[in-house]
């Protein structure tokens, strides 16, 4: 059958957000993307069909003819393929004896590794299979049984349980006290590091302590919580830790401290994510059981 009518599968996704929310910036956050790269996607459409599929104005998109009937027609084929992943997702996890979690890196390393050989003992017939990752789980196109992240976005047919509430605390190596930081001005003098997927991070904790006009001496960017911990480590500079599971990091207190007495007032909360479906899947239950007890372990 001749497939060159049927576009890449990231260009049908954000297609449908996009024309759904009529929001290129919605879209983009739904799919863990860039506004930019949802416009990249739409615009191949365009050029694919050689049609208009929106009309841009300053502020806002709206859909041409060919695009309102283009989105039914992709709705339909979306909803179809999603029933066909859930039932065989569901096929698979019937008689499954494995169990795939998409997790925080941080959270990962911090505090699922480390209570893995609990697991082992309690649940020596399933298997873990372990992403680490910071993009949202697709749980209606991916193998995924059970996330971990951060928000409460509204999702249907998914259960969300609170696991923690977690504050940004900035921590640094040792020398960087010795070298005169030990309240939030002090920072004017030192390397802020961010996450490169949370830009509003520092921004938000600066405003927090009342210094929102504060510029540092320097920024430096990385892609993983575990490398920003790393890099701060080596006094590169200073960066936020989630509280109160840095606590749980090997070092902490020793090799990576922190050094103001400011508590943030802002929090988020990590969620344990699953679908309503499965609420009564004991390999869920187990696995429920087993990260509520690490996350008690990783707090003290």
């Amino acid at each position: 059958m001749p497939l060159r009518a049927i576009p890449p599968r990231t260009a049908l996704l954000a297609f449908e957000r996009a024309a759904s929310q009529l929001s290129f910036r919605r879209a983009a956050r739904d799919l863990a993307l860039s506004p930019s790269a949802i416009s990249h996607q739409i615009r191949g459409l365009e050029a694919q069909f050689g049609v208009k599929l929106f009309v841009r104005g300053a502020r806002s998109v709206r859909l041409t003819a060919d695009g309102e009937r283009y989105l039914a027609k992709v709705s339909l084929a979306l909803a179809t393929l999603q029933d066909a992943g859930r039932e065989m997702l569901r096929h698979r996890r019937d008689g499954g004896s494995e169990l795939w979690i998409s997790a925080l890196p941080f959270f990962t390393s911090t505090v699922l590794i480390p209570a893995l050989p609990d697991f082992k003992r309690r649940h020596p017939a399933l298997t873990l299979r372990i992403e680490a990752t910071h993009q949202y789980a697709d749980f209606n196109a991916s193998r995924v049984d059970v996330a971990i992240r951060y928000g409460r976005e509204h999702s249907t047919g998914l259960k969300f349980e609170p696991l923690v509430e977690v504050r940004g605390l900035p921590v640094c190596a040792p020398a960087l006290i010795k070298g005169g930081l030990r309240k939030p001005e002090d920072l004017s003098r030192q390397i802020l590091i961010h996450l490169t997927t949370q830009p509003r991070a520092w921004p938000a904790w600066l405003n927090g302590a009342g210094i929102p006009q504060l510029v540092p001496r320097g920024h430096l960017w990385l892609d993983s919580v575990p490398a920003m911990l790393e890099a701060a480590e080596q006094g590169l500079g200073v960066t936020l830790a989630m509280a109160p599971l840095i606590k749980a990091r090997p070092g902490f207190g020793k090799k990576l401290v922190a050094p103001l007495a400011f508590e943030a007032a802002h929090s988020e909360t990590i969620y344990l994510v699953s679908r309503t479906e499965q609420a009564r899947d004991r390999r869920i239950g187990a696995v429920r059981r087993w990260i509520a007890d690490a996350v008690g372990r990783a707090r003290q």
